[in-house]
């Protein structure tokens, strides 16, 4: 067994498929980056604080919102179906996002309204209940 220079076991840090695990099952589907790269680039410099500032502001800069508490759902829907044309194996999951978190309006009940963080929170639900068998990781 290798150990690195502070004595941790460097085969423990890797991941055994073969053992159950009680991680958070999100940990568990490798969905690719759902945003584009120069809104998420233009709201990382500085990372905004919190759970809603960031999504808010990629979801304002993708053009995504009419306003702090409006979904341009049919902007949304175009985005992810293209999303889902570049990404093999997800249109399962996008159609489930967009049935479950667009054409529904859902809370996620985060304590200030944010509903870029209700539509993203939503999506990452959707799209891991129908996660594809080659993005499974646990």
């Amino acid at each position: 067994m290798a150990t690195d220079k502070e004595g941790i076991n460097a085969d423990l840090l890797r991941q055994d498929r073969s053992k159950a695990t009680l991680k958070p099952i999100s940990a568990c589907c490798d969905i690719p980056e759902l945003g584009d790269a120069k809104p998420l680039s233009e709201c990382s410099n500085p990372k905004l604080p919190g759970p809603c500032k960031d999504v808010q502001c990629a979801f304002e800069k993708s053009g995504f919102l009419t306003d702090n508490l409006t979904l341009k759902k049919e902007v949304y829907k175009k985005h992810l179906r293209q999303w889902a044309k570049n990404h093999d194996g997800w249109s399962d999951a996008v159609e489930k996002a967009i049935s479950d978190c667009v054409d529904k309006d859902l809370r996620q009940y985060l304590d200030i309204p944010c509903k870029a963080y209700d539509v993203f929170t939503c999506t990452g639900i959707a799209m891991l209940k129908k996660c594809p068998d080659a993005a499974w990781k646990c």
